[in-house]
């Protein structure tokens, strides 16, 4: 093991705050902020809404696991569902489970969501 003095380690770390990136970025940055997903033309959130609807139909059918490739696909639509309190982990009191089941909020949004789909159909 070597041993550097302080000083010869400081002027290799300004050194190397200095000098250029060794690799440059060939992708370009995406926009930041959110992405939007209301206010646009009434086929796709058409689209959104049956999402969320067959998000919370398995959930209500055939509870899915969180690693699940239904889950993976869905991720969006589950994170939303979830933050919302449309479907939950938690099989009882603070025990929690593998599975996304829907929530009584869950189940009422469901119904909502059918009288809104067949609005816009």
């Amino acid at each position: 093991m070597s041993v550097i003095s302080l000083e010869e380690w400081r002027k290799k770390q300004e050194r190397l705050s200095t000098s250029d990136s060794q690799s440059k970025q060939t992708t370009p940055w995406d926009e930041l902020g959110a992405t939007p997903t209301e206010g646009g033309d009434p086929n796709s959130d058409l689209e959104l809404l049956i999402a969320f609807w067959i998000v919370l139909d398995r959930a209500a059918r055939d509870p899915f696991t969180v690693k699940s490739n239904f889950a993976r696909k869905g991720a969006w639509y589950i994170a939303v569902c979830a933050s919302r309190g449309f479907i939950t982990t938690e099989a009882d009191y603070e025990v929690f489970s593998n599975l996304w089941m829907i929530t009584e909020e869950g189940i009422e949004f469901m119904e909502n969501l059918d009288e809104r789909i067949t609005e816009l159909m």
